[in-house]
């Protein structure tokens, strides 16, 4: 069985209880629950966003950068790939070569260090937290209509 996050696990919850009149309350709390912990998951991307912005602007004002929006999409993007290089390197993907043992925090730091960069483009562009996650849960569905129809 796939392993279910706390998120899901009380949806279910709450779309199993709402079919038993009795337990519209219970329903209705586990829903307020539902929605504290998604509250909670956006302030901590809120977060992110707030600490990039500062970190980005601080790199800007100090180096005394002046980038258009296509400038900054392209920089970022190759900064991205990059990093995503970097991630790759930690891994065993030369089949030519000595295997070698993956160093996870090693990789967590890269990971992170991409994390930065899609932040600053998620900015760039627009994005907030809150329509990360609209925009997320919408493309996730379609994700998996995709599938359901053999894409």
């Amino acid at each position: 069985m796939k392993k279910q996050t706390v998120l899901e696990r009380l949806k279910k919850l709450v779309s199993e209880a709402k079919r038993y009149r009795a337990l519209d309350s219970f329903g209705a709390g586990l829903m307020a629950a539902v929605e504290i912990l998604e509250d909670e998951e956006i302030e901590k991307l809120e977060k992110m966003f707030q600490m990039q912005q500062a970190l980005d602007e601080r790199i800007i004002a100090e180096r005394n950068i002046e980038k258009t929006l296509d400038e900054w999409v392209i920089a970022i993007t190759i900064a991205m790939e990059s990093e995503i290089d970097e991630i790759r390197r930690e891994v065993h993907w030369k089949w030519w070569k000595q295997e070698k043992e993956v160093d996870i925090d090693r990789l967590q730091e890269e990971v992170i260090d991409l994390w930065h960069f899609l932040l600053s483009l998620s900015r760039m562009v627009g994005l907030t937290p809150e329509t990360i996650f609209e925009k997320y849960m919408a493309k996730n569905k379609v994700n998996h209509q995709r599938q359901e129809q053999g894409y």
